[in-house]
């Protein structure tokens, strides 16, 4: 399993890219799953034992195998061999649980640590269960059978009288962790036949146990691996998972609303806060830090309670939670790190500093296969509302699309009129997650066209210099009075071709069942199901003239051809750029102006007005939208040499 020094620059040169997100590589669903379990095939391959490689260790390499996770690995193996009927990997996942059950010791337990050969380890028995459980169900060999048995009897011999298993459990400490304990505990019992209950009562301790030590905030005390410092959001996914599982197997609403409670405020503060952090203290006070593995976790936790509830926010949370990892899996480069899923980003996090654990390529292939299941399953329901039935005398209701949690003065000047002067309200804001200078579709443009992206990036220092209110100012989303009360969703595109881009269907799923119209003011480009989700589809703002300036960017182009007037409009977006239908269009005098900065402050803000125009368009029965005899080209930004040119011109009329 070593390899040269030399062997470790390719994976640490992949490692470093995937530091950036902006320029990752996002694909299907299905693209990232495959991946994830193509790396943890070639983590089995690099020991030669049967049994998944702990890590891969960026500075020492791939570490021995781990019965613990291979033990639970087995489960996803099979997962995947079944819903693709693949017979290769089948065969691995019986190879990855016979590896793990040689290590079985002759009390029944399983040891803890790397190699197979450490002390016995509740946490790491109860792991081992669940591999061992589906290999029985999979293959009928009644050794798994009797090695689930012999696990679930240990564990109950080595509880202590409190619960919990401390004396087997990590640096001799209880932790709450081990709800992921009790419910494999509970899988021993449902599988096995004769006198289970034993198994039962052992797993109800445990778990009431952990609820003892939970606060009320839906944190948990003991959910760190050592005493005193904030326990990861990997360990706090274990606790969430172990309860809500346990719950269910035992019937008790009191341990699954434990369960749920956390996950609720994780959920929250997912939604407020965007995409979860690598720790948290008592209060929800975050680390620094991503930890992608909990994340990964989080997700299938809230698919599962989406399963049990049919509250489509869980839905939601799922998605964007496996967005947010699939901009942080390679899935190019060298076969160490390609499909595998770093324990933190930045990858200098505490958590699994600079490794890619097999864990963490687990969870987010059950994450996967989940959402992909819940996908193909009609039974289903948003728990929401199916259509809207409002009304034809009923306010509009407009979905907001924005990049990150703030907008320009002069559109939330335009939401402002719009709400003043129709009958419109904004049930539910969709935040991009990917946003900012250096978001991912900026990195596309800049690539493209890297003059341009130079002068925004130099340029973006001196911007809202002054302190005169300016027309691309700032302004948080919850500074719109109209816009105070939505519920917010936050999720990540999903790239199409280019520089276009989807939102996942679950975010469209909630625009549809509460929205008539689309409002975008972020995500870049749109195409697919969104543009037809709602009555009245996707309407945008363009400053240009469609049959003379599409693309842009705004009033550049007219500036260097002397143009005396400048087009703006809202138009309904369709699949090509710029060539929907024209709502509302008017135009400026740009005589007077000087400069490209005139011309953008000048488009800007004498176009608040044409949102409210676009919208009376699309509810009246009378007025017509613009009619486009012919679209003009598309315009592309400046090279370095057409900069130049702007620049010698805007010299020149100083």
């Amino acid at each position: 399993m070593e390899r040269s020094v030399a062997d470790r620059v390719g994976p640490l040169v992949d490692s470093l890219q995937s530091q950036f997100p902006q320029d990752s590589r996002v694909e299907s669903d299905d693209t990232h799953l495959d991946a994830a379990i193509d790396w943890l095939c070639h983590s089995q391959d690099v020991t030669d034992t049967g049994g998944s490689a702990a890590t891969y260790n960026l500075l020492l390499g791939w570490e021995d195998p781990y019965p613990e996770t291979s033990g639970y690995i087995v489960p996803t193996l099979f997962e995947y061999a079944d819903r693709f009927d693949d017979d290769a990997v089948r065969e691995r996942a019986v190879a990855m649980a016979e590896w793990t059950l040689a290590t079985q010791h002759d009390t029944g337990s399983f040891p803890g640590g790397t190699g197979g050969d450490g002390d016995p380890n509740a946490f790491n028995t109860g792991q081992i269960i669940l591999g061992l459980a589906e290999a029985y169900r999979q293959t009928g060999d009644q050794k798994y059978h009797d090695a689930v048995r012999d696990a679930c009897d240990w564990l109950v011999d080595a509880q202590s009288a409190a619960g919990h298993w401390a004396d087997h459990d990590y640096k001799s400490r209880p932790h709450v962790y081990t709800a992921r304990v009790a419910w494999p505990l509970l899988v021993g019992a449902e599988l096995l036949d004769g006198e289970t209950e034993p198994y039962r009562r052992a797993a109800r301790r445990n778990l009431e146990w952990v609820v003892d030590n939970q606060r009320s905030n839906g944190w948990f005390d003991r959910a760190s691996f050592d005493a005193g410092e904030s326990p990861f959001l990997h360990t706090i996914a274990y606790t969430i998972r172990g309860l809500l599982e346990g719950g269910r197997l035992l019937d008790d609403a009191e341990i699954f609303q434990s369960g749920k409670r956390a996950a609720d405020a994780l959920l929250t503060i997912q939604s407020n806060e965007g995409s979860l952090k690598g720790s948290y203290d008592e209060s929800w006070t975050p680390s620094w830090y991503h930890c992608l593995t909990g994340n990964a976790q989080m997700a299938l936790v809230w698919a599962r309670l989406y399963e049990f509830t049919g509250d489509h926010d869980y839905l939601v949370g799922t998605r964007t939670a496996v967005q947010f990892c699939k901009r942080h899996q390679s899935i190019d480069g060298d076969a160490a790190t390609s499909g595998g899923l770093p324990g933190s980003y930045p990858i200098v996090g505490r958590y699994m500093y600079l490794r890619y654990p097999n864990w963490s390529a687990k969870f987010f292939a059950d994450a996967l296969l989940k959402l992909q299941e819940l996908d193909g399953d009609p039974t289903q329901t948003d728990g929401t509302s199916e259509t809207r039935t409002d009304s034809p005398a009923a306010p509009l209701q407009m979905c907001l699309l924005v990049d990150g949690e703030h907008v320009f003065r002069w559109v939330a000047d335009a939401i402002t009129e719009l709400v003043e002067a129709t009958e419109t309200e904004i049930p539910l804001v969709v935040i991009n997650e990917d946003a900012g200078l250096l978001d991912s579709g900026n990195v596309k443009r800049g690539k493209r066209y890297p003059a341009y992206a130079a002068y925004r990036i130099l340029s973006s220092p001196f911007t809202n210099a002054g302190d005169e209110p300016q027309y691309d100012d700032s302004v948080h989303i919850s500074e719109i009075p109209a816009v105070r009360n939505a519920e917010w969703i936050r999720t990540y595109p999903d790239n199409v071709d280019g520089l276009w881009n989807e939102l996942p269907s679950e975010a469209v799923e909630r625009i549809e069942a509460t929205s008539d119209i689309v409002f975008r003011r972020g995500f870049g480009l749109i195409r697919g199901d969104i543009l037809t989700a709602t009555e009245h589809g996707v309407i945008s703002y363009h400053h240009g003239d469609p049959e003379q300036y599409r693309g842009g960017p705004a009033g550049f182009w007219e500036f260097m051809h002397d143009e005396p007037t400048a087009g703006m409009m809202v138009q309904s977006l369709r699949d090509e750029l710029d060539a929907g239908v024209v709502q509302a269009y008017s135009e400026v005098d740009l005589t007077d102006c000087d400069s490209w900065g005139e011309i953008r402050n000048r488009l800007y803000t004498q176009s608040t007005h044409l949102l409210t125009d676009a919208v009376r368009t699309i509810q009246s029965e009378t007025v017509e939208p613009m009619r486009v005899e012919e679209f003009g080209p598309v315009n592309t930004p400046p090279s370095a040499v057409e900069l130049g040119k702007w620049a010698a011109k805007h010299v020149q009329q100083q």
